[in-house]
């Protein structure tokens, strides 16, 4: 009976959430685009294209737009 409480209370009110995933070529503007999601919707501040550097590793971030979840 808990599981179909659970599974309804999930339903109705759990947001969606989306994985995407950004590839192109070096210097083609991938986390720029990445921070300008971040300051447009989000909270946080996304950097200034001025300050950006060359990515090593991994950029991850999630972000929530109306009913859904992003994580890039």
């Amino acid at each position: 009976m808990f599981s179909l409480f659970y599974g309804l209370w999930k339903y109705m009110f759990s947001k969606t959430e989306f994985h995407v995933l950004i590839l192109g070529i070096n210097k083609a503007g991938k986390t720029t685009l990445l921070e300008k999601l971040k300051s447009v919707y989000s909270n946080l501040e996304g950097l200034p294209p001025d300050r950006i550097v060359p990515t090593i590793g991994l950029n991850i971030a999630r972000i929530e737009a109306s009913n859904t979840k992003l994580v890039f």
